[in-house]
């Protein structure tokens, strides 16, 4: 399996990039595309906003004029509160997401924390926690350029630079930049170019939004490959597009992988694309049938790499959770992800399956052995059930399941017949990952999490899951099961 050349084919990509940005001229055919959870574009009043501007070499065209003033926006709310101008140049929307978890970890001592366990794993018992607080304001300025700025206050770190093991009482906040980017769009031959901070074309469930997820977390796939420290965001170019009927969606980029969410590239890049298809897509998404693959080429930050798991319920910040299964820190050179997706839709039924791969080139031992290529793997499958009802809705531009909608909103009192119960949900996943290969001992896992989910409205939900871990430990220290019970309060709008 080839290994790219940092420097020659990184130079060519970013070469191929600039030439298209600077030197392609025409009409472009890609469709333009609101932002998630905006209103569809309407009619402008070209008569009054609008003025016919002749182009040299162009036949007479209507062209907006450039803004020579104050633009005034006028507020709605569509699952969050947005501004928008009266010719749809112009939006904003500001929001966020807010997650407040309580967690109990249920296991001896030996099976939780050994080997590769941390200070501060002591804390399973039960811990309530903020998972995520982010706010972010995102839109669109001269209908042709979007924006997004979001972070996550819900961050903390060690305050004493690593001279002490972090506790409870040595750290502080920090907040986490997620997304931001600025977009170009409808640029000719790329589609929608991003430039910036943002989701890594890796994954399903890594580009399915947080605030949307069914479970309390993601599977072992994203904690080990898709974001093992950087979160699944980096710092890149990409472009995006779609078919005309969005049954083909497709993004890619260059990227440069960072060694956590706030450090510096210098010197490594990354190539990672996303591709998927809509086979079967029918009544208005109610049935339909998603496969995509994805994969990322690049190299090693520092020359090194560290894959390790977390559990799939947080009793903590990210410094005090447990790891359960960890490589260490070992010599490498470049790695190749490849990850299948599948995923359905059957009326009230909801389908989702992935599998990861890893290689790793010119891989050492812990004990100092060259390895060669070590290959290290993980995956997971879910399915889902509404008890109400509904039907998981999916962005046919972003290939991935949206945000539910209850066909009723739960009410309390109120006139008699205006009551609702809400959306209930019930789903079961399994996944594994294995982080041993060669002499390279990671450990292993297994994890079966079921799940109970009440989506009060569209923008508020209640959830509950139970896990039972079985842990591989390094070398065989660690082993045995691990009981889990979280429950989770969220609001994103």
């Amino acid at each position: 399996m080839a290994i790219f050349s940092r420097s020659k084919r990184s130079l060519a990509v970013i070469g191929f990039t600039w030439l298209a940005l600077s030197s392609a001229h025409g009409q472009s055919t890609v469709v333009q595309s609101p932002l998630p959870g905006s209103p569809a574009p309407t009619p402008s009043r070209t008569e009054t906003l609008f003025a016919e501007t002749s182009v040299p070499g162009c036949a007479t065209t209507v062209c907006p004029p450039a803004s020579s003033g104050r633009i005034p926006l006028n507020p709605y709310w569509d699952h969050g509160l947005r501004f928008m101008s009266d010719d749809n140049q112009f939006n904003l929307h500001v929001g966020g997401n807010l997650q407040w978890d309580s967690v109990w970890l249920i296991a001896p001592q030996g099976v939780i924390a050994q080997p590769s366990g941390n200070a501060t794993s002591t804390l399973n018992d039960g811990v309530s926690l903020l998972r995520r607080g982010r706010f972010k304001a995102d839109g669109t300025i001269y209908e042709m350029f979007d924006y997004c700025i979001e972070y996550d206050l819900a961050n903390a770190v060690n305050d004493n630079k690593g001279e002490q093991n972090p506790t409870q009482s040595n750290i502080a906040g920090s907040p986490f930049p997620a997304n931001v980017w600025v977009q170009l769009r409808e640029v000719p031959v790329l589609g929608n170019v991003r430039i910036g901070n943002q989701v890594k074309p890796i994954g399903m469930s890594n580009n399915t939004y947080q605030g949307f997820l069914p479970f309390l977390e993601r599977s072992y796939n994203m904690d080990a490959f898709y974001g093992p420290f950087d979160e699944g965001f980096d710092p890149g170019i990409s472009a995006s597009n779609w078919t005309e009927s969005e049954r083909i969606t497709w993004r890619y980029g260059l990227y440069r992988p960072l060694q956590n969410a706030f450090s510096i590239g210098v010197g490594d890049y990354t190539v990672s694309g996303r591709i998927s298809g809509l086979p079967v897509y029918e009544d208005e998404g109610r049935q339909l049938l998603h496969v995509g693959l994805s994969g990322a080429q690049g190299s090693l930050v520092a020359d090194q790499f560290r894959l390790r798991i977390r559990p799939t319920l947080r009793n903590g910040p990210g410094y005090a959770v447990p790891t359960l299964a960890d490589t260490g820190t070992l010599p490498g050179s470049n790695q190749f992800i490849v990850s299948p997706e599948l995923a359905g839709v059957y009326g009230p039924w909801t389908f989702q399956a992935e599998w990861t791969g890893q290689f790793m080139q010119d891989a050492v031992g812990p004990t100092g052995v060259p390895q060669g290529t070590a290959f290290f793997q993980g995956g997971y499958a879910q399915v889902l059930f509404f008890l109400t009802g509904e039907h998981q809705s999916y962005d046919k531009k972003e290939g991935v399941f949206g945000r539910v909608i209850p066909l009723h909103n739960a009410r309390f009192g109120g006139p008699a017949g205006c009551g609702g119960t809400g959306a209930w949900q019930i789903g079961a996943r399994i996944s594994y990952v294995d982080l041993n290969d060669q002499a390279i001992d990671g450990g292993r896992l297994v994890d079966l999490t079921l799940g109970l989910n009440w989506f009060l409205n569209p923008n508020m939900k209640m959830q509950a899951n139970y896990t039972l871990t079985h842990r591989d430990g390094q070398g065989g220290s660690g082993d045995g099961w691990i009981n889990g019970l979280g429950f989770r309060v969220a609001c994103d709008f």
